[in-house]
């Protein structure tokens, strides 16, 4: 199995494996999801901590500052993090439409459109397959308030390669999307490159102000990637991780004169900074965007949709992109 990419522009293509921080300050690899060989075998760890809700004073956001990134603005101390829905698609009821369970039993089933099927997925057995035409999932209500701090995870694989974008999720209000998250191609390319982008909006309205974050720093879309939107209101950022990993790139800027040495040479972070976010009273769709644009649904499969109130650290994030064996419905211990 190939190893993981990281494909920057300026750098071209390096093969790297994904590594973690250890007690003492050493690195030591970790298996990521490019590589299900690895991250199948053995058996998984139990998860410690109360089920439901957490509370937790010591997430930090990250913030640019010159070539690196340092702490931030910190979560507000006692900040709540709860699980307001989990959906792993492992059954699904007849009727019309059709539906599969919340397994966190907060939020309610969603409903199946289009034709969704169940078949292989990433976590336990079955996944939501979509068909990229008009399949898609959806929660009647978004069930976190999206102005204040949220997180939102997935495993996505898709099936194909599209020269249209494609939706993993989005919280629809009444005249546009509070967060879109999606897939871009890279024009001629079969080699599964692009990136993921999340656009949040500040307001309901035509027009209004947007932020967009986005991520290459993976294998390749047709693979499962596991991806993770995180909201913190108080710091007034969205950061998306891909893998459980925080994308940043900066162009070399030897002279320090404040512009990349190579003019075509662009930074790339997965993070944006003076996010407002507005409360989304639509609903949570899973596969396709709110305007039901031709195009925009995605094909492959969707698998183990969870969304938290509240903004997981970044040790959190990690630990559910790491774990695929019996995983408990309540918000992960972190560190």
């Amino acid at each position: 199995m190939r190893g993981r990419l990281c494909r920057r522009r300026g750098l071209g293509v390096v093969a790297v494996a994904a590594l973690s921080l250890v007690a003492g300050g050493a690195l030591a690899p970790q298996a990521t999801a490019a590589d299900p060989a690895a991250v199948r075998a053995g058996s998984e760890a139990g998860a410690n901590g109360e089920a439901g809700v957490r509370w937790s004073p010591a997430g930090i956001s990250p913030k640019p500052s010159g070539p690196g990134r340092t702490t931030g603005l910190p979560q507000q101390f006692g900040q709540g993090q709860a699980v307001k829905g989990r959906w792993q698609f492992e059954e699904m009821t007849t009727g019309a439409p059709a539906s599969t369970p919340d397994s966190a039993a907060q939020s309610g089933p969603m409903n199946l459109h289009g034709g969704v099927q169940l078949g292989p997925g990433w976590i336990d057995a079955s996944g939501l397959r979509l068909n990229g035409v008009d399949s898609y999932a959806e929660l009647p209500a978004v069930s976190v308030d999206t102005s204040s701090s949220f997180t939102v995870t997935a495993w996505v694989q898709a099936s194909e390669l599209s020269d249209q974008p494609m939706t993993v999720i989005n919280a629809a209000g009444n005249k546009r999307s509070a967060f879109a998250l999606r897939f871009l191609s890279t024009p001629d390319d079969s080699e599964g490159f692009g990136h993921w982008e999340l656009t949040l909006a500040h307001a309901d309205r035509p027009g209004a102000a947007t932020r967009q974050a986005g991520s290459s720093e993976f294998y390749d879309v047709r693979e499962w990637n596991h991806l993770t939107v995180v909201y913190d209101s108080i710091a007034e950022q969205a950061r998306l991780y891909v893998n459980g990993l925080l994308q940043e790139f900066r162009c070399p800027d030897d002279d320090g004169d404040g512009e990349p040495d190579d003019s075509t040479c662009q930074d790339e972070v997965a993070w944006a900074d003076d996010v407002r976010m507005f409360r989304a009273d639509g609903p949570l769709q899973v596969g396709r965007a709110m305007s039901d644009t031709a195009g925009e649904y995605f094909a492959g499969t969707i698998d183990d949709v969870w969304v938290f109130q509240g903004a997981l650290n970044e040790s959190q994030v990690r630990w559910l992109s790491s774990h695929y064996f019996d995983l408990p419905t309540e918000v992960p211990a972190g560190s």
